[in-house]
């Protein structure tokens, strides 16, 4: 029998950038050298104000450019997305333009000749634009997928072009499929060495807890979890975990992760292939990935037996998990469940999980460790969020006992970077937790 889980759904078409006219949005200023490394966060904002940016949180730490009409160096280098880091200080620290992506970009090579064609063309680009050779870099064994690069070194900047593809194995039919291509610059001196942006610096378990907050109304919560915009696309998953890794000083962002979790741009990432593709990177990355909860089938359908109980009682419809043609779509049984019916039915009749539930999520909060949070939207209300109904990942970063509530957030942008909701209504929606933590130093 098979079940057609999918943990994300799709909350904004791609199709609708491919409609529009796309406007100049030119990035030239940010690689201008020593100029771009002594703008402040103001100036940064006026500079760029008709260009649309957003914050990515309000310490006004990230910047993000997305959508079309992004370009470098005269439109000599199209982009997809391009994200600015900035010191303490309120000066860039470091840039990624994302030239090409599986999730956010068409199709740009169907060969790895094709492919290496376009790495040609582009490293041949930024060489004339810099009036510099670049060096080969090779895999950087150190990233999760071991992704090749070229490096240009301009004083006070370096420039690291980086790019991976899936290779082409005949043997189980796995096809040559590009993933990315980026470039990253930082800001080096005088020195010889490629940007920082690669170097993971780390932190121990113990340490985790000093981010914790606890305010007066109650909240305890992690304070600093970065926020990243997952953007249009199916990539809750790996950008849920791109955040905790950058939280533990791991530089992997949520295209490698893509890559490894073999994340499909519109159909997004199921529980299962999240947990192994961490689990693949548990040596690499030295963190250990544990489970409080995955998807069982059993489970489900026990849970789907208490829940046709209380709505009967309830007198509400009961819902049919039956399969169809051998198949049980998970999610469309989920969206025929009223969501009181459910909350009622899993926090009454599955008293033990609840507990867990509560005491999983204080206990890691307390330890500084983010909740990796897997749920389905759309049975119980939730005000202002991009994707409606479906599979959905997002971290829960603390907790108040006062009130009864978890505090979550999303990887949609600031606006979504602490969020509340009735612990209840939690328990009710999830599908799956799980965590990671550092490995011991």
């Amino acid at each position: 029998m098979k079940i057609l889980f999918a943990a994300v759904s799709v909350f904004l078409s791609m199709a609708l950038f491919a409609q529009e006219v796309s406007p100049s949005r030119p990035l030239d200023e940010l690689v201008a050298g020593e100029s771009a490394w002594q703008m402040t966060a103001a100036q940064f904002e006026q500079q760029f104000q008709k260009t649309r940016f957003d914050w990515l949180s309000d310490k006004k730490d990230q910047a993000r450019f997305f959508g079309p009409g992004l370009s470098l160096w005269e439109g000599s280098v199209k982009l997809n997305e391009a994200i600015i880091e900035f010191t303490p200080e309120g000066n860039p620290s470091r840039m990624t333009f994302s030239i090409f992506s599986r999730g956010d970009s068409d199709q740009l090579a169907h060969t790895r000749d094709q492919f290496e064609s376009q790495i040609k063309m582009l490293r041949d680009t930024i060489s004339k634009r810099l009036a510099v050779a670049s060096t080969e870099r090779g895999k950087d064994k150190t990233s999760a997928v071991a992704a090749e690069g070229f490096v240009w070194m301009k004083s006070p900047t370096a420039y690291l072009l980086e790019y991976s593809y899936q290779r082409e194995v005949k043997s189980r039919d796995i096809e040559f499929r590009p993933e990315f291509i980026r470039l990253r610059v930082a800001r080096v001196g005088g020195k010889s060495a490629a940007p920082a942006a690669t170097a993971a610096t780390g932190v121990s378990k113990a340490s985790l807890a000093a981010n914790l907050k606890r305010a007066e109304n109650g909240d305890v919560y992690i304070s600093n979890v970065p926020m990243v915009d997952q953007g249009p696309k199916g990539y809750c998953a790996v950008a849920t975990a791109e955040r905790v890794f950058k939280y533990y000083g791991i530089p992997v962002d949520q295209h490698e992760m893509a890559q490894v979790a073999d994340t499909g741009a519109g159909g997004g990432t199921s529980p299962d292939k999240m947990y192994e593709a961490l689990n693949k990177l548990e040596g690499r990355l030295r963190v250990r990935v544990r489970v409080i909860e995955n998807w069982d089938f059993k489970k489900f359908m026990d849970e789907v037996a208490d829940y046709n109980k209380e709505a009967k009682r309830a007198k509400k419809p009961e819902v049919d998990a039956s399969p169809r043609g051998n198949v049980i779509y998970v999610n469309e049984i989920y969206g025929k469940m009223d969501g009181e019916v459910l909350k009622v039915s899993r926090t009454e009749r599955d008293r033990s999980g609840f507990g867990k539930f509560q005491r999983s999520v204080n206990g890691l909060i307390d330890q500084g460790i983010p909740v990796m949070w897997s749920v389905s939207l759309g049975l119980l209300p939730e005000p202002e969020i991009p994707q409606a109904s479906g599979g959905h990942m997002r971290l829960i970063i603390g907790y108040n006992t006062k009130t009864g509530e978890i505090l979550y957030t999303d990887s949609w942008g600031a606006d979504h970077a602490l969020k509340r909701m009735p612990v209840a209504n939690a328990f009710a929606i999830t599908t799956g937790m799980y965590y990671m933590e550092p490995m011991a130093k």
